[in-house]
């Protein structure tokens, strides 16, 4: 929140600024122009040929990133949920396919960090692992001690069934005499 107020007043001084350029350089150019000098404005600024292609260059390394983070997303995805099969965390995939940090946190994820990483979509799980988003209930990307195995789950008493429930009813009806 902070972070974008203060972008957003950033860009308003930026702009700010170059419009008091462009009203303080025109005295400077009309001299320059009884001078014999030119009185064109000064050129946009990015409008050089180095400016545009430096720029299609950090949009082709953008793209490249973020379909490096989506399959990076996709291998956490079916490892949480392979190792949710095998009922224990599975060995982590190595870091040509991922990256260290996420080989250093995939060993130790609970299984209901498992479940939740794998209820989660492909968008949130990106931006879980480059740290711009959180998904509900699992730690960020960070060294954690890996597990062996999962904790035994919590005993929870099952709900009665439909057997347990019939005889309770004929045990509490009242015998015919």
């Amino acid at each position: 929140m902070l972070r974008s107020i203060l972008s957003s007043i950033g860009t308003a001084l930026r702009s700010a600024f170059a419009v008091i350029c462009q009203v303080l350089s025109i005295p400077g150019r009309l001299f320059a122009g009884l001078l014999g000098g030119s009185i064109e404005a000064p050129p946009e600024s990015g409008s050089s040929e180095l400016v545009r292609s430096l720029q299609a260059e950090l949009d082709e390394t953008g793209e490249r990133t973020r379909r490096n983070v989506e399959k990076i997303a996709a291998i956490v995805a079916a490892w949480c949920a392979d190792s949710m099969l095998a009922g224990h965390p599975l060995p982590a995939p190595t870091p040509p396919r991922v990256t260290r940090a996420v080989a250093d946190w995939l060993p130790g994820l609970l299984r209901e960090e498992c479940a939740e990483i794998v209820c989660a979509g492909k968008e949130a799980l990106s931006a879980h692992i480059t740290g711009t988003g959180a998904i509900r209930g699992v730690r960020p990307v960070q060294r954690l001690e890996a597990l062996k195995s999962w904790p035994a789950p919590a005993w929870e008493e099952p709900a009665p069934g439909f057997l347990s429930i019939a005889l309770d009813l004929a045990k509490a009806a009242p015998s015919p005499s």
